[in-house]
């Protein structure tokens, strides 16, 4: 699908971020010498540097918010503040078009929500018909490049405190599944996508290429109308893995994985230690966007 004039950006930009967002040094080079290693570097990099959050839609006033535009998704990514799937993974694919990845937009369900995610695949890296998926733009991301190869189902993959695997269902639609102990608190929520020790996490139509047009519809109404079925208006998030290990404020809790690759918890005694929180792990973060946020949402201690 050819992008829109807006939804464009040069290689020299993409190059340019790569080297000074991401710190990804001598890019091209290594574009030339390992695509699959630099797509892997990459996607650590955005999920070290980028947030998943939800903190700037939800300080927005209800009534004032809008799809976002190109112009703010390349503006929130390079400034670190990141955003939803809707705004990493169309500035991904932006960015490998720019240097020459055949990237591709698909769509993906998301529990009771149809056309709730934006992914990315990326066709020719190992072969004329080889596909792989890239998943940068969600709190529980996929932490390498996944080959769709397999037939009924991938390895079972384990990064950081994450164990996942994909599923083949039909044809072309592949379930992005999470052993249940990792997202138990999750589960707990959509009994009906769990199946043994198993959870159905994202359900991507991979074989269905579409365009950003595609998005407006679903994504307006999940970006501008509350919905209290869904957390993107009303769950105060944010997560990155600096490191490659989780740092997640969810509301009330504060999420970080220690050597072991165990997360643990603690809860906010204030909402100055929810700032405090901020100022520490995402500094990039204005304070009146935070407390804008925090007064939109109701913010609640336990």
């Amino acid at each position: 699908m050819a992008p829109t004039d807006e939804h464009y950006i040069t290689a020299e930009e993409a190059y340019s971020f790569l080297d000074n967002v991401l710190h990804m040094e001598s890019a091209q080079a290594r574009i030339k010498g390992d695509k699959i290693i630099f797509l892997g570097e990459f996607i650590q990099s955005m999920q070290h540097y980028i947030p998943f959050q939800t903190i700037k839609g939800i300080a927005i006033p209800d009534g004032k918010r809008r799809l976002p535009p190109a112009a703010d998704i390349k503006a929130d990514i390079v400034s670190k503040l990141g955003g939803v799937c809707y705004q990493i993974n169309i500035f991904c694919w932006m960015l490998l078009r720019a240097i020459e990845f055949d990237a591709q937009l698909v769509t993906a369900d998301g529990f009771r929500l149809k056309d709730a995610h934006v992914g990315v695949v990326i066709n020719g890296l190992t072969g004329k018909s080889s596909k792989h998926l890239m998943e940068v733009g969600s709190s529980y991301p996929s932490r390498r490049l996944i080959p769709l190869d397999f037939e009924d189902y991938s390895p079972e993959y384990s990064d950081s405190f994450l164990k996942y695997r994909f599923v083949r269902q039909g044809e072309g639609t592949i379930i992005f599944q999470h052993k249940l102990n990792t997202v138990s608190s999750l589960a707990r929520k959509f009994p009906e996508y769990i199946k043994g020790e198993w959870f159905s996490f994202l359900f991507y139509y991979t074989e269905h290429y579409v365009s950003i047009p595609y998005f407006n519809t679903p994504m307006t109404n999940i970006m501008t109308v509350v919905n209290e079925e869904d957390f993107v208006l009303t769950s105060l998030r944010c997560t990155a893995y600096p490191n490659g290990r989780l740092v997640c404020i969810k509301d009330s809790k504060l999420m970080l994985e220690d050597e072991e690759q165990q997360v643990q918890y603690s809860l906010f005694r204030s909402r100055d230690e929810f700032l405090e929180a901020f100022q520490c792990y995402f500094p990039q973060f204005p304070e009146s966007m935070i407390k804008a946020a925090m007064n939109n949402v109701r913010f609640k201690l336990p």
